[in-house]
């Protein structure tokens, strides 16, 4: 163990590891969010089967089990998802399990040649790539407005004091995801933090922006 890693708190060592668990939400060494995927999906598919006799059940409507879906499902599985710096093959792998899910709640197999398209026509859900965009861009618009003292706000513009970034390609951050919402909506972040600075227009608009786009 090096110097830099020697750390003590209370005369104590600390235990460098890879990642920990702090309110719900593992905090990895290299900012990936792939086990806070994992297990969130983990989560989400047990309380999925935990409602199978609901989603089974022919006399509750479809839209009730929808409502329950997100409210519980959904709920689960994005739990903190606005903060997650997302990789394509994670966002993936989020959006296949979302369109599973919905095939088993209308009974539809892979067999049956039915479109994701319109499996979501049918239950009036968005995809998770579109989801997971509006979520973050929300986010990014309650940071905006918060006085510049609160440490969210600060860490938007922070960087770490002599950090140089290895050679290659650099990984994802949230950021750079976000910026690439921003992007897909035609507005710099300039823009966006002029934009978020009137809550109700701004969610107004991420909405319409992100579900027009969609369609």
């Amino acid at each position: 163990m090096t110097g830099q890693d020697h750390i003590q708190a209370t005369g104590s060592d600390i235990e460098k590891v890879d990642d920990f668990c702090y309110l719900g939400s593992y905090i990895s060494h290299n900012g990936s969010c792939e086990k806070d995927v994992r297990v969130c999906i983990g989560k989400a598919t047990a309380v999925f089967r935990k409602m199978r006799k609901i989603w089974k059940n022919k006399c509750i409507s479809l839209h009730v089990k929808m409502r329950l879906y997100e409210a519980i499902v959904l709920s689960t599985l994005l739990y903190s998802a606005e903060v997650w710096p997302l990789t394509a093959t994670l966002t993936k792998r989020m959006n296949a399990v979302h369109h599973r899910w919905q095939r088993s709640i209308l009974g539809i197999s892979w067999k049956d040649r039915v479109t994701n398209e319109e499996v979501r026509v049918r239950t009036g859900q968005h995809s998770m790539y579109d989801i997971l965009s509006e979520r973050r861009l929300r986010w990014l618009g309650h940071v905006i407005r918060m006085d510049h003292q609160r440490i969210p706000r600060q860490a938007l513009h922070w960087e770490v004091p002599g950090f140089k970034r290895d050679l290659g390609r650099p990984r994802t951050n949230w950021r750079s995801t976000v910026n690439k919402d921003l992007s897909r909506m035609g507005i710099t972040w300039e823009e966006a933090e002029v934009a978020a600075q009137n809550r109700s227009e701004c969610r107004q608009s991420v909405a319409q922006c992100i579900h027009l786009d969609a369609g």
